[in-house]
């Protein structure tokens, strides 16, 4: 005969024995704030707050964390930063003896204000006509029921005589949801039992509310067995704009390939997995100076949560301001030192003419060996660096002043921007530093070859391609095997 099998201890994990309680104040809190209770959303949420609530915290107190949770992740979901003028507030635990004064202090009206209006979060135009009772008197009433607070707070020591009202509201709607408990099953509440509690309970009420109005089922109320309490860690990368540059971050982020969770008019997030991708986007962003070096920062962030669709989960999400204002501007932390902006091309001027009458001069010098040395080693290899942005590409690159350099340019048609039959062709790209430029809205490619040689021919023939710059880029291939090629196409 099988021994009997007692159930192992209860958790003590509020995120388990508060499953319910926790899922109630979640949901109730997304409704508050005008958001559709779906299952993936309701899922998030929930989880998100169970990461900001610690396991020991009492059912009551970790509900208000929960309420005050879901409220910032729906603002970062809206892509809003949480704007909680008074967050220490949330600490504060509060004593069922509170409500019994309110209870006791407060006539039928201010006791129906407080269910309702606090509670229910119904606006007093609407209670004006749902009870029966004129605007003055509701404002009398909610004027009494504020007086009540500022009492308790002066018996208990508490300054909440110099308190606005609004900050004097939010306890009141703390409290309007407090339930000290003990509670009955969550499934019998669910299921309409235990009607005499579920009237003079907040959190049973609420619940039976939502079951009923066909927002939470059965399966939201019943933690599961395992899992409860979300663990694991994650990375995240945060970028500030200056204000001088906010503008132009929807031009980065239409860059981007990887998810991207605005935040306020300043803020981007990453999840760190992407880092290699956004690090990419943010050195060519600098490059091009969109925006500058100087007007961009970035930060690590590397802690308890998750990613979802909402955006970031769990306590990570209150280190972002303070994890990029250390940063300094021109800095992203993992991201490296962000880049100088690439040099723009001079215009190509009366100056530029005589440095190529110059370095024509020289090649009939350089000629003669050219010609002692044909066919003798391919080119060097080409530097050359690209950059690419929402307006094209950009090619920086040099080469030995006396070599012939091609650039073929692709913006609605294929054009040559330099010639490649003497060295003096590559003039008009050069920087003034020694080095040399070149942008195509389509596309760019360089050809390097210590020979001179004809690209006229290449450029009539790859023109009429379906894909002109890869067309010329293999005949240069063919044509001139000896020559370094490099491009690239938007």
């Amino acid at each position: 005969m099988a021994l009997p099998v007692s159930p192992g201890p209860k958790s003590r994990d509020v995120a388990v024995r508060g499953w319910s309680g926790i899922t109630v104040r979640t949901a109730w809190t997304l409704l508050a704030q005008g958001v559709k209770v779906r299952a993936d959303v309701l899922a998030d949420a929930r989880a998100h707050a169970i990461r900001c609530i610690p396991a020991s915290t009492p059912l009551p107190h970790a509900e208000d964390l929960a309420a005050q949770a879901t409220r910032d992740f729906v603002l970062r979901a809206r892509g809003r930063r949480p704007d909680d003028p008074w967050p220490q507030d949330v600490a504060m635990p509060l004593s069922p003896r509170w409500v019994r004064a309110l209870e006791r202090s407060t006539d039928a009206v201010g006791a129906a204000l407080f269910r309702k209006h606090y509670g229910d979060n119904r606006p007093l135009a609407r209670l004006e006509s749902s009870l029966g009772v004129d605007r003055t008197h509701l404002e009398a009433a909610r004027g009494g029921l504020r007086e009540v607070i500022r009492r308790i707070g002066q018996a208990d020591g508490l300054p909440f005589d110099t308190w606005p009202v609004e900050r004097l509201d939010r306890v009141l709607v703390r409290l309007a949801a407090f339930a000290s408990g003990p509670c009955p099953p969550a499934l019998d509440v669910a299921e309409g039992a235990h009607r005499e509690h579920v009237r003079n309970c907040p959190r049973c009420d609420r619940l039976a509310r939502m079951v009923r109005a066909g927002i939470l089922t059965i399966d939201d109320l019943l933690p599961p067995s395992i899992g409860a309490r979300p663990t694991g860690s994650t990375t995240a990368i945060v970028l500030q704009f200056h204000p001088d540059a906010r503008t132009m971050r929807p031009t980065l982020l239409g860059e981007l390939d990887v998810p991207a969770h605005p935040l306020g008019d300043d803020l981007l997030l990453f999840d760190g997995a992407y880092a290699e991708a956004v690090k990419a986007a943010v050195h060519t962003a600098a490059e091009v100076a969109a925006p500058h070096r100087t007007q961009l920062r970035g930060a690590w962030l590397e802690g308890d949560g998750a990613w979802s669709a909402h955006g970031l989960l769990g306590p990570l999400t209150t280190q972002i301001d303070r994890a990029v204002q250390r940063q300094t501007w021109g800095t992203a932390e993992r991201l490296g030192e962000l880049p100088e902006p690439l040099p723009q091309p001079p215009a190509a001027t009366g100056l530029w003419a005589g440095v190529g009458a110059l370095a024509a001069t020289g090649l009939v010098l350089l000629r003669l060996a050219w010609a002692a040395t044909a066919g003798a080693s391919p080119a060097p290899a080409l530097q050359i660096d690209f950059a690419t942005d929402r307006a094209g590409v950009w090619a920086s690159f040099d080469a030995p002043d006396q070599d012939p350099v091609g650039v073929f340019v692709l913006d609605d048609e294929l054009h040559l921007a330099a010639e490649a039959d003497d060295a003096a062709g590559k003039a008009s790209l050069a920087v003034g530093d020694g080095s040399f430029r070149a942008f195509g809205s389509k596309g760019v490619m360089v050809v390097h070859h210590t020979d001179a040689i004809d690209l006229s021919d290449i450029l009539a023939e790859a023109s009429g391609a379906e894909a002109p710059l890869q067309a010329a880029v293999d005949l240069v291939r063919q044509r001139h095997p000896r020559a370094t090629v490099a491009w690239r196409h938007r």
